[in-house]
């Protein structure tokens, strides 16, 4: 069973896992590995800099292509099955819905599965915003396997 699995990567622990999770259903069906990982237009607070002279923290879009790139290619190297096919892909995220640019990717890659992590968002916070993985789960057009690694424990070594 050949099937093409989109995984984003944000550096967190989570999505990781997630990797690994996918790696192990390449192995077992074949299939292309795409992996996203999606850039964060710069919050209002950074652009505070320029207007009070100090020196604003760098977004080109390049610089950010470039950095997510290398995100996706580290991961990799470190989780990935040098033998299985993947590809890297890199969005902007300028409309600020993660789950929006995950979906829609989805779609365009016409993958058949979304492994994703889950930060685990507070109860609280989770009911007033939503997470991502939450969102895109409803939403996706294929099957949404979310993986959730707790903040502490042994694997603290795995974050980014």
């Amino acid at each position: 069973m050949t099937q093409s699995i989109l995984v984003p990567i944000d550096g967190s622990r989570s999505a990781r896992r997630a990797l690994e999770h996918a790696c192990l259903m390449q192995q077992a069906g074949g299939g292309a590995l795409h992996l996203l990982h999606i850039v964060e237009p710069p919050v209002a607070s950074d652009h505070l800099g320029a207007t009070t002279g100090s020196t604003p923290v760098d977004y080109t879009p390049v610089k950010g292509h470039e950095q997510g790139v290398a995100l996706l290619k580290e991961t990799w190297s470190a989780v990935g099955d040098p033998s299985g096919e993947v590809h890297f892909h890199v969005e902007d995220n300028s409309p600020g819905h993660p789950d929006q640019t995950i979906v829609a990717m989805a779609r365009e890659l016409d993958v058949e599965v979304i492994v994703m992590g889950s930060r685990g968002l507070s109860d609280m916070k989770g009911l007033v915003v939503g997470s991502v993985s939450h969102k895109v789960s409803h939403v996706a057009h294929c099957t949404v396997i979310t993986l959730h690694v707790p903040d502490t424990g042994p694997d603290d070594a795995l974050a980014h």
